[in-house]
C-alpha cells in the first residue's frame, strides 16, 4: 500500500513536524510511504498535479487554520481524477466538529482526531486487511454505505513511545526544524486548545539528543520547540538546554545556531537567571506570552498572572544579553477595549524586548472563548483562523486601528533597525502606544499600506510623518542625526540621502580629508584584528566613517562584516 502524507506550510522554511511522526510510526509494517510539502501560496492544480502523479493508496493532509482552505480546495481537486484513493485528515482543525466536517466535505473519507501515531497504523491495518476500522481509536469515518462513525477517543501517548521524527536523512538547510520535549500544559487558558488536554508529559532527556542532532546533521540551524510550556519543569528544561549547548558546541558560533522555547513569564525565578549567567550568548530564544496585563481579561481567560512581578526578570535576562526575548500581546480578548489594550502595550513596551509581537484573538473551535462567544460579545470569521472582528470591548474600527498599529510595530520597532530614531521619537508622546497609533494612521492616510516597500524607504516614511507634523530645527536636528545612525547601523551607505546630510556649515572643517584619514589609519591593526588580513580596497569596502552632532558631537568608524555592524568612536584629543 503506498500512503502519501502531505502537508501546505505557510513559508518554505516552516517544516510540518506531524507528518513527520506518521511516517516515522508507520515506515516498519508500510516502507512505501512518502511525505510532501508544499506552500499555501502555490498553486492548487500544481499541488494537485505532484500528488495525483504518486498514484498513492492513501493520502493524509495536516490541517490547522493558516491551511484548511487550501488544503480542502487540494482535496476537491484530486477527488475527481481519483475517485478510488482514500483520502484522510487530521491535526488540530479537524479534530473538533469532525461529523459535521465529515458532512461538509464528502470527498474526505476519515479525520484523525488528537494524537495520530497509533491511530494511524491501525487505521492503515485495518485499511490494508480490507476491514472496516470499527475498533480504531480516534478516529471519525466514513462508513461503506456514507454513515459517518466517530469512534471513541484514544488516551494519551507516553513521549517515550514515540519515534524520531527526523529519522530519515533529508535536506533542512534554510528551513526551521520543529521539535516537542513536553507535550500538553499546566494551564487553562481559554483561548488555546491545550485547554483542552489534561496534564504534561515529558519526552526522555536523551531521546532529544538524538533528534537534536540528527536536525543539525541535516542542515538546520534554528530549532523551534512547540512545547507549549517549555518551563513548566525547571529541572527537564535545564536538562533539555544543557543538552543543546553539548551539542551547539560542536559547530562554529558562525553557524548561527538558536534554539526557539515558548515559556510562562510567571515560571522565571532567580534560578533562572543564576542559570542563564553562564550560558552561550544567541543559543537561546524566548517567546513570552503575555496577551494582557489586565486582570479582570486575565481571569476571564484562565491566566492569572501579575506581569509587574516578573517582568523583572525579563529585565535581567535581557540585560545580560544572553537571550532573544520575544514577548506576546493578544488583542480583542474579553474586556480588553482601547484604553485597557493601551495600557497592557505600553507595560509589556517599557520592557524593551528584542521583538514585540502583537496577535489577534483567534476563536478556534474547540476553546472555551468559543463557547463563551456571545457572552462575550466575540464576533469573528466563520472562516480559518477564526479572527476576532469585534467584542462587546473593541469596536471593527478601533481593531483595524490595530491591525495597522502592529503592521508599523513589526516595519519599525521588530525590524530592529530603528533603535535611536524611535527611541527620540517615543519620548515626544506621553506613551509608545499613541506614537504607534499616531503613525500608522499617517500611513494610513498616505497610502503606503497598499504597496510594499524597501528597508530603505521606511526611513524616508519616518522623516517624513515628522516633517509633516512640525518641521522645527529643535526636530529636525536630533531627528535626522538618530536617524542617519541607524541608517549607518543598518548596513554600509553607498549613498546617503540628501535629508538625512549634515548642511555645510554644520560640517567640521576639512570633513572629507579628516573623513579619509581617520578611515585609513594604521592604528586600527591594534583595535580590530580583522584589519590586518585586507588590503586597503577591502577596508574600504568593509567600513564607513561619519561625523554625528547628536546627542553629542563625535565621529564613528563602522565595520561591517558577516551581517553584523560594529562601531567604534573615534577620539578626537
Amino acid at each position: 500500500m503506498r500512503i502519501l502524507l502531505v502537508a501546505l506550510n505557510a513559508k518554505y522554511v516552516h517544516t510540518n513536524l506531524a507528518i513527520r511522526y506518521l511516517r516515522e510510526s508507520v515506515r516498519g509494517e508500510f516502507p512505501d510511504v512518502d511525505l510532501r510539502e508544499f506552500t499555501i501560496n502555490e498553486p492548487i492544480e500544481r499541488i494537485a498535479a505532484e500528488i495525483y502523479e504518486v498514484k498513492a493508496d492513501v493520502i493524509g493532509f495536516s490541517c490547522y487554520i493558516w491551511n484548511l482552505k487550501e488544503t480542502l480546495a487540494v482535496i476537491r481537486q484530486l477527488r475527481p481524477t481519483s475517485p478510488h484513493t482514500r483520502i484522510l485528515v487530521g491535526g488540530p482543525e479537524v479534530s473538533f466538529e469532525a461529523e459535521a466536517f465529515l458532512r461538509e466535505n464528502p470527498e474526505i473519507d476519515g479525520a484523525v482526531l488528537g494524537e495520530g501515531e497509533i491511530t494511524f497504523l491501525e487505521l492503515m491495518r485495518a485499511w490494508e486487511s480490507g476491514s472496516e476500522p470499527s475498533q480504531v481509536q480516534g478516529l471519525a469515518w466514513r462508513s461503506s454505505t456514507q454513515e459517518i462513525v466517530l469512534n471513541p477517543p484514544r488516551q494519551q501517548i507516553a513521549m517515550a513511545e514515540l519515534p524520531n521524527p527526523y529519522n530519515h536523512k533529508e535536506e533542512l538547510q534554510g528551513r526551521l526544524a520543529y521539535v516537542e520535549t513536553t507535550r500538553g500544559c499546566p494551564f487553562n487558558c481559554q483561548y488555546c486548545l491545550s485547554s483542552t488536554f489534561q496534564g504534561v508529559r515529558y519526552l526522555p532527556a536523551e531521546r532529544f539528543r538524538e533528534i537534536l542532532r540528527q536536525t543539525l546533521q541535516c542542515g538546520a540551524r534554528t530549532i523551534k520547540l512547540v512545547d507549549r510550556t517549555f518551563n513548566v519543569d525547571k529541572e527537564h528544561s535545564f536538562k533539555i538546554l544543557d543538552i543543546a549547548r553539548e551539542e551547539a558546541a560542536h559547530y562554529p558560533s558562525e553557524a548561527g545556531i538558536r534554539i526557539h522555547c515558548e515559556i510562562a513569564g510567571e515560571l522565571l525565578d532567580e534560578d533562572w537567571l543564576h542559570y542563564l549567567q553562564d550560558y552561550p550568548k544567541d543559543l537561546v530564544q524566548f517567546e513570552i506570552g503575555v496577551q494582557s496585563t489586565n486582570p479582570e481579561t486575565l481571569a476571564i481567560i484562565c491566566r492569572p498572572q501579575h506581569f509587574e512581578r516578573w517582568a523583572k526578570y525579563v529585565r535581567e535576562i535581557r540585560s545580560m544579553s544572553k537571550a532573544h526575548l520575544h514577548l506576546d500581546l493578544i488583542a480583542g480578548l474579553p474586556k480588553e477595549g482601547w484604553d485597557s489594550f493601551r495600557g497592557s502595550f505600553n507595560e509589556v513596551y517599557a520592557v524593551q524586548p528584542d521583538m514585540l509581537q502583537l496577535g489577534f484573538l483567534k476563536v478556534l473551535k474547540g476553546s472555551g472563548l468559543r463557547k463563551k462567544s456571545k457572552e462575550y460579545g466575540l464576533v469573528f470569521s466563520p472562516d480559518p483562523p477564526y479572527t476576532v472582528l469585534q467584542t462587546d470591548d473593541l469596536s471593527h474600527d478601533e481593531l483595524l486601528k490595530l491591525h495597522r498599529l502592529e503592521d508599523i510595530l513589526d516595519r519599525y520597532y521588530n525590524s530592529g533597525r530603528f533603535g535611536h530614531t524611535l527611541d527620540w521619537a517615543i519620548g515626544r508622546y506621553s506613551t509608545p502606544f499613541d506614537f504607534y497609533h499616531e503613525f500608522a494612521e499617517y500611513w494610513h492616510q498616505q497610502g503606503w499600506f497598499r504597496q510594499s516597500w524597501s528597508a530603505k524607504a521606511l526611513f524616508e516614511k519616518l522623516w517624513a510623518f515628522f516633517a509633516y507634523q512640525s518641521f522645527r530645527s529643535d526636530i529636525c536636528a536630533p531627528l535626522r542625526e538618530r536617524l542617519r545612525l541607524d541608517y549607518y547601523l543598518w548596513e554600509r551607505p553607498n549613498s546617503v540621502p540628501a535629508y538625512l546630510l549634515l548642511p555645510d556649515e554644520n560640517l567640521p572643517p576639512n570633513y572629507p580629508e579628516i573623513k579619509y584619514s581617520f578611515q585609513q589609519d594604521p592604528r586600527w591593526a591594534h583595535i580590530i584584528p580583522e584589519f590586518r588580513g585586507m588590503d586597503r580596497r577591502q577596508w574600504t569596502r568593509a567600513t564607513a566613517v561619519e561625523y554625528f552632532q547628536e546627542p553629542q558631537p563625535q565621529w564613528v568608524l563602522f565595520f561591517y562584516q558577516n551581517g553584523r555592524t560594529q562601531t567604534y568612536p573615534i577620539r578626537t584629543d
